[in-house]
C-alpha cells in the first residue's frame, strides 16, 4: 500500500459533508474518537455515523474505568441531527471542536448517571490513506494524540489521561462486504504508532494500514495478528502480531486486552473492541485490538465444500 499523506487534508474537511446527488443508501459520514488509560484501566469509545440518504444516524458509545464498562449506549436508528460536526449532540454524546482537525472536547452522559468528559489534542497533523476499498471508506483521514479529563461513576470523578485515536470518513460504506476483519491500533509515543488492518471480503483478503516510525510513514503489505479470543467466540484476549511494510521492515507487536465491549451494525455486523496494552521492542503502548469474526462461509469455503 502507499504510505499515508500527512498534508492531504483541507481545514473544511473537519466540517460536515453533503452526499452527492447520485449517492446510494450506503453513503454515510462517520466520526470516531477512542482512548485508553492503562494506569486506571479507563477507556472511551465513541463512533457515530450520519446516514444522510437514509435520513438516520447511528451511535456506538461506551466508557470504562477499573477494567469494567460503566456506561454504554448503542442505537442504529437515531434521527439525523441538524447540527454541524463542529458542535454536535447525538444521543448521550456531545462533540465540540476546539481547533479544527486538531482538538475536540467530547462528553458522554449515560442513563445510569455515569459520564466522561475529555479533551483530545492531536500530536500529528491529520493524514489520509485508503481503507483498502472505496466501498468501505472512500474519503478518510485520521490523527493520533492524547486525551485528558475525567470519568465519573456514582458521582465520583477519576482523572484519566491516555493515548488516543481520532478519525473522520465519508462516502459509501458497505458493512456487509466485511466477512471478517482484524484491526490493530497501537501508540507507543509520537515517534512510533501504527494502524493495521486485514479484511476478508467476497473478493478475497486485503491487508493495509501503516507504521509511523522515526519520522516516516511506512505502508503495510501484510498483517498476521496471531489473534486470541475468549471462550465467548467474539471477544479479543490478545495478539501476537507480525506487521510487514512495503520497504521490507517487520514489526513484532504483542498485546493483552484489558477491557472489551461488543457492537453491532446493519448487514449482520458483530464486532468487539479490546482496549489493549501493547509491547514492541521493549516499549509499552496502548490502543485497540478489534475483531469481527466470520459468521458465514466465504467463496473459498463454499468452493472447498462443493457448494453453489
Amino acid at each position: 500500500m502507499k504510505a499515508p499523506h500527512p498534508r492531504a487534508i483541507r481545514p473544511e474537511d473537519d466540517s460536515a459533508h453533503t452526499a452527492p446527488p447520485d449517492a446510494d443508501e450506503f453513503w454515510q459520514e462517520s466520526w470516531f474518537l477512542s482512548w485508553y488509560d492503562p494506569a486506571r484501566k479507563a477507556a472511551g469509545f465513541h463512533h457515530f455515523g450520519l446516514q444522510r440518504v437514509r435520513q438516520r444516524a447511528d451511535l456506538w458509545s461506551w466508557i470504562a474505568v477499573d477494567g469494567a464498562v460503566v456506561g454504554k449506549y448503542q442505537n442504529l436508528r437515531l434521527p439525523l441531527p441538524a447540527d454541524d460536526l463542529s458542535d454536535l449532540t447525538l444521543g448521550p454524546l456531545h462533540v465540540l471542536t476546539k481547533t479544527p482537525l486538531r482538538s475536540y472536547a467530547v462528553s458522554a452522559v449515560y442513563d445510569n448517571g455515569n459520564r466522561s468528559d475529555v479533551v483530545y489534542e492531536s500530536f500529528t497533523d491529520p493524514f489520509a490513506f485508503s481503507l483498502g476499498s472505496d466501498d468501505i471508506g472512500k474519503d478518510h483521514y485520521e490523527s493520533m494524540g492524547r486525551v485528558t479529563g475525567t470519568v465519573t461513576v456514582a458521582g465520583a470523578d477519576t482523572d484519566v489521561a491516555g493515548w488516543a485515536y481520532q478519525d473522520h470518513s465519508w462516502g459509501p460504506r458497505h458493512w456487509g462486504l466485511l466477512l471478517t476483519h482484524r484491526w490493530l491500533w497501537a501508540t507507543f509515543g509520537p515517534d512510533l504508532f501504527c494502524s493495521a488492518f486485514t479484511f476478508t471480503t467476497p473478493k478475497g483478503r486485503l491487508d493495509f494500514g501503516y507504521v509511523y516510525d522515526g519520522g516516516e510513514f511506512r505502508g503495510i503489505t501484510r498483517l498476521d495478528t496471531g489473534a486470541r479470543l475468549t471462550d465467548d467466540g467474539h471477544s479479543p484476549a490478545g495478539c501476537d502480531a507480525r506487521l510487514w511494510t512495503a520497504d521490507g521492515r517487520g514489526y513484532h507487536i504483542t498485546g493483552q486486552c484489558q477491557v472489551t465491549s461488543v457492537s453491532t451494525h446493519d448487514e449482520g455486523v458483530l464486532l468487539t473492541d479490546g482496549m489493549t496494552v501493547f509491547e514492541c521492542g521493549g516499549r509499552l503502548g496502548t490502543g485497540i485490538f478489534e475483531i469481527n469474526e466470520l459468521k458465514a462461509p466465504t467463496a473459498a469455503h463454499r468452493a472447498a465444500l462443493g457448494l453453489a
